[in-house]
């Protein structure tokens, strides 16, 4: 399994107690930021989405694998996020904390990861909605002056997967459309019903009948494919304080996304397609890291990023002077360098830059590697204005470029349909094109 070799350096680790949960913080630059401090005003509920955030990033779905990273959290204006990854890389994860859920103030913006250690954990556990909880997200500087504080170092090999599904998972959310929405005692039901063993073989669908869910094998329109029910199944300590589910999907690919939502928050689960299929394979955000064209544009954009929770489209379609769809693309190739994330309840992109070395994205795509040596090697030649000959293992492949779907005629193409990206001969072709 590729790595790449991380070090979280900690003022001290996390902390929490019936008063006060306090989260450590590591850019990955040895700067240990501080960005809030206030008290929960619903503490029960923020503890439990704490803590199935930490189960997920700490679960590996199909094999038994030790927990090696920390989530990663956005200060803006006006909500903190966290965000990670199952082991797997088959779930991701999101914690939305809007300023309702605070009385306190945002003292900074940005991106840090965060400390979750099994110390923390057993303490979250115990909250109770009677305690007055203080939430404290980094450390002043009061607090790092004191004397006998140890530094708190976690050396990581960083799978070189989890670094490339942010930038994939961003690809689906924005076609997310919402398929299921039931109340939370009617989600609970249908949580506890789910087949706690391994999962089951044949595809399972979630359906609503009425005003419940249901479990079944019969595909429809109106059915939200579920393989791995257990990788749903963590949302249920969050059901009985909860307002609801939402269940939103991609019907391009089947991704679908669990939301919990409730008086303190939202917490969401984004689902691959099946269980031993991770987000940082898929290969969606391929197109839009080729793609050379939109350069200028896209640094103008990221220009105006500082920390927003949500982009206005509109608002920058103005400001620079192009239209909403240009501002959308931008967007999107910002979201799949790691440098945006995109929340479907809002319909908006929110900027976050993650804390890690964003040079590696690109080079990180052996697809798109590959594309440029094609390129490079002039291994591409144009027949029409859509359709190329690009050179394979001892034969040349046929592609087409179209407004209705590229294709080509090699047999990993064959066996994926585009299911899970465009192939490296799409991609040169791509590449070609806009030269």
């Amino acid at each position: 399994m590729a790595a790449l070799n991380y070090l979280y350096q900690y003022a001290r680790p996390s902390q929490a107690t019936p008063q006060k949960v306090a989260l450590s913080t590591c850019t990955g630059e040895g700067k240990n930021p501080h960005f809030f401090e206030g008290h929960l005003v619903y503490p029960t509920p923020t503890a439990q989405m704490l803590m199935v955030l930490s189960q997920v990033v700490r679960t590996h779905f199909f094999l038994k694998r030790p927990p090696i990273l920390d989530p990663v959290l956005t200060s803006t204006e006006d909500v903190l996020r966290l965000e990670g990854f199952s082991g797997c890389c088959g779930v991701y994860v999101r914690i939305d904390l809007p300023s309702t859920s605070f009385d306190g103030n945002f003292f900074g913006r940005g991106t840090t990861n965060v400390d979750f250690n099994e110390t923390m954990r057993r303490a979250l556990s115990q909250i109770q909605d009677r305690e007055r909880v203080k939430l404290s997200v980094g450390q002043d500087q009061v607090v790092l002056q004191r004397g006998g504080e140890s530094t708190v170092e976690k050396k990581v090999k960083l799978p070189v997967r989890w670094l490339k599904a942010f930038g994939e998972v961003q690809t689906y959310q924005p076609r997310f459309q919402l398929k299921l929405e039931v109340d939370a005692a009617e989600a609970l039901k249908f949580v506890r019903s789910l087949p706690k063993n391994s999962p089951p073989k044949q595809a399972s669908y979630a359906r609503r009948t009425g005003r419940a869910l249901r479990l079944s094998q019969r595909v429809g329109k109106d059915a939200v494919l579920l393989n791995g029910a257990h990788r749903v199944a963590v949302l249920e300590p969050l059901l009985p304080k909860a307002e609801g589910l939402r269940v939103w999907v991609d019907e391009q690919s089947d991704v679908s996304g669990w939301e919990v939502h409730g008086p303190a928050g939202r917490l969401l689960v984004v689902l691959s397609p099946e269980v031993y299929r991770g987000f940082s394979g898929e290969g969606q955000l391929l197109e839009s890291l080729a793609s050379s064209g939109s350069h200028e544009l896209v640094s103008r954009v990221r220009a105006t990023l500082k920390w927003q929770s949500h982009v206005d489209p509109n608002v920058l379609a103005q400001q620079i002077g192009v239209s909403k769809e240009k501002i959308q693309e931008a967007l999107a190739v910002l979201g799949a360098r790691g440098l945006a994330g995109y929340d479907a309840h809002r319909q908006a992109f929110f900027h976050r830059e993650l804390p890690f070395d964003l040079d590696l994205v690109e080079s990180l795509q052996p697809r798109l590697r590959a594309a440029r040596q094609l390129l490079d090697q002039k291994d591409v030649e144009a027949l029409k204005e859509d359709e190329y000959l690009v050179a394979g293992t001892g034969v040349r492949h046929h592609v087409r470029l179209t407004d209705d779907g590229d294709r080509c005629s090699c047999p990993w193409f064959s066996k994926h349909q585009g299911q899970r990206g465009p192939c490296k001969h799409i991609l040169a072709a791509q590449l070609s094109c806009e030269d």
